[in-house]
């Protein structure tokens, strides 16, 4: 939604390609503060507590766009607006994952994520149905985020304490919690959790490169590149909503069997290729539309729904949202620089950016692949570990 709304900004209020870089950098900054210091702040004080302060952020962060039009004003509300979204997104998750069961754990984060979908596919529709009409439509935009936060507040008021966060915090306190259930951060990065960490954490980044910069910048590219408008081309990105629904419908139905890692290295595939489209075709409305949809079909395979089932398997309750925290402020702040220097890249040849997020893709499915495919990985609610290489061999033979 950023990106769209940006260049709908750009247009209207004038700013600069620089600063559009910049705007979409202090949006993914915050993201990766608000991804550490929320997720920390989740282990150490409930679940409840934390998730109902994001609400407060995220509104409040979202006034400044939607009403203000100086770069100061644009950059500390999306900076504030990032960090509250970022607080958030690890908190929430383990509160899904503590309450799901062993059985449809993974199937019900997967469907956080097709909420995002669902979500994408309204921005998208407001974005073509009033994109000519200038700022009035990126207000809109923005403004939607500030209804549903506060909407999100009333509804979050009814949600109890993760029955897991007690519990642990009650074993702790009474010092019977289990080998393996520490709460100190240190133990991140010892044995067992220091492998899942630095996997996930590169995988993720990698993976955040491709995905983030491509969706923040694809419209930028169609404006300023192929000489559309933005309603022209936002409204043939609904093409990408379809095949990325049931890609994360399929991701559901399999996440939890043996099937999962073929299907996670099959996404990858599709989304490392579909970036090299516009270097094969050029930039053009036809390049750029198959971006989106291959990025999207092959993502809801390899890509964020997967990297929040891995997170929340990987770490014990009281260092479960701190450890999600960190692999999404790595991932945040990585994205944060590539965005940065994005304009500049897409200045000196397109053709390169895209080879860049090609590359970027490739490298983090494989190591997300090869990371938990060896096997070693505990999952931390059932005590057991990921699918090993050779039950993998057994599924595609």
């Amino acid at each position: 939604m950023n990106g769209i709304a940006l260049v709908i900004y750009q247009q209207s209020i004038g700013l600069t390609g620089a600063q559009v870089g910049l705007l979409t950098a202090a949006v993914t900054f915050g993201l990766a503060v608000g991804a550490l210091v929320g997720g920390r702040a989740g282990d150490l004080y409930g679940r409840r507590k934390v998730f109902l302060v994001t609400m407060i952020v995220i509104v409040l962060g979202s006034l400044a766009p939607t009403f203000g039009t100086s770069f100061g004003v644009l950059f500390a509300g999306l900076a504030l607006l990032g960090l509250g979204v970022g607080a958030d997104l690890p908190v929430s998750l383990a509160t899904v994952a503590e309450v799901a069961t062993d059985k449809n754990r993974g199937a019900m984060l997967v469907f956080s994520q097709a909420m995002w979908v669902l979500a994408s596919i309204t921005v998208i529709i407001v974005a073509t149905t009033t994109g000519d009409q200038g700022r009035i439509s990126g207000q809109i935009l923005y403004g939607m985020i500030a209804l549903v936060g506060t909407i999100g507040f009333v509804m979050r008021l009814t949600i109890p304490e993760s029955a897991a966060w007690i519990r642990s915090r009650e074993q702790r306190r009474l010092g019977t919690e289990l080998p393996g259930d520490q709460a100190a951060v240190r133990e991140l990065f010892k044995a067992p959790f220091r492998r899942p960490l630095v996997v996930l954490s590169t995988y993720y980044a990698l993976i955040g490169v491709a995905g983030n910069v491509a969706a923040s910048f694809v419209a930028f590219i169609a404006v300023n590149v192929a000489g559309l408008s933005v309603t022209a081309f936002t409204g043939y990105t609904l093409l990408a909503m379809p095949t990325t629904l049931v890609g994360l419908a399929v991701m559901m139905k399999l996440v939890g069997t043996r099937a999962r890692l073929p299907l996670f290295l099959a996404g990858g595939i599709v989304f490392a290729a579909g970036f090299l489209l516009p270097v094969v075709l050029g930039v053009n409305l036809l390049s750029l539309v198959l971006v989106v949809v291959l990025a999207s079909a092959g993502s809801a395979l390899c890509g964020e729904p997967m990297a929040r089932v891995w997170a929340n398997e990987s770490f014990p309750t009281l260092l479960r949202s701190t450890g999600q925290g960190f692999v999404f402020t790595v991932g945040r702040v990585t994205v944060a620089v590539a965005s940065a220097l994005a304009p500049v890249l897409i200045a000196f040849s397109p053709s390169a950016f895209f080879i860049a997020l090609s590359v970027a893709a490739l490298a983090g499915v494989l190591i997300g692949y090869l990371g938990f495919r060896r096997g070693g990985i505990r999952n931390a609610f059932t005590g057991g570990t990921e699918v090993s290489s050779h039950d993998f061999k057994s599924v595609i033979s």
